[in-house]
């Protein structure tokens, strides 16, 4: 293996490691303390959405990659359980909390089970390679939507996910560069003339800022107004 392709297969497998430790936590969470939440009370973005909203959109999403991955590695793609697979603003509106959690927790298996079937991930076309990435940041992020503190993400996974931004959200950071610095170190600005906005600042600040959940005493986010990631 070619010390490039080394590279490659560690940093996805530190990303998919990450990515079963985020969603294990997400999922015990929502076993544990979301089925004491009222969703449709639970405001998420000033308002513009529920939490219903966040947990279903994270179930149709996993099972959108579960589905891209299976068909990317000639597997079988089943049919679509529309009995559980509701849409965002019906399945948000419309379903009880055990019901979101239920298709929160099948979505997630199904997306692990179709990530454990990848052999080798240098065979795939881009997009399927990117939905490690593109889901840790789903998680990571949408987690936080749902009331987990910033502070509360492992320093670790919080690293591993800051480090994906510039690769996952490319056009809608371009003119940006992120470093990320210690957790108490104050979050710095620094504009070149004529080159790109440099913002330093702790991994778990950058990706609150850099996904518009939080300036973190930045400049303003070019995804201030974005909803998903």
């Amino acid at each position: 293996m070619s010390g490039v392709r080394a590279a490659a297969t560690a940093d996805r497998a530190l990303v998919l490691a990450a990515l079963r430790r985020e969603t294990d936590v997400l999922v015990d969470r929502a076993l544990t303390v979301f089925l004491d939440i009222d969703f449709l009370d639970h405001d998420v973005l000033g308002g513009r959405l529920s939490g219903g909203h966040v947990v279903t959109y994270l179930a149709r999403q996993a099972d959108a990659m579960a589905d891209e991955l299976l068909a990317a590695t000639g597997r079988p793609v089943p049919p679509i359980d529309r009995d559980r697979r509701w849409e965002i603003d019906e399945g948000g509106n419309l379903r009880p909390g055990a019901v979101l959690i239920d298709d929160l927790q099948v979505s997630a298996e199904r997306l692990e089970s179709a990530l454990a079937g990848v052999d080798d991930w240098s065979t795939l076309d881009e997009g399927p390679r990117e939905i490690p990435a593109r889901r840790l940041l789903q998680v990571v992020v949408h987690h936080a939507d749902l009331g987990r503190p910033w502070a509360a993400i492992p320093a670790e996974d919080a690293a591993i996910a800051a480090a994906l931004l510039p690769e996952v959200l490319a056009a809608e950071l371009a003119g940006f560069v992120l470093e990320p610095s210690g957790e108490e170190t104050e979050p710095v600005v620094r504009s070149g003339d004529g080159g790109p906005t440099v913002i330093q600042a702790s991994p778990r600040a950058l990706l609150a800022w850099a996904t518009g959940r939080g300036e973190a005493g930045l400049s303003a986010s070019p995804l201030a107004e974005r909803i998903w990631i």
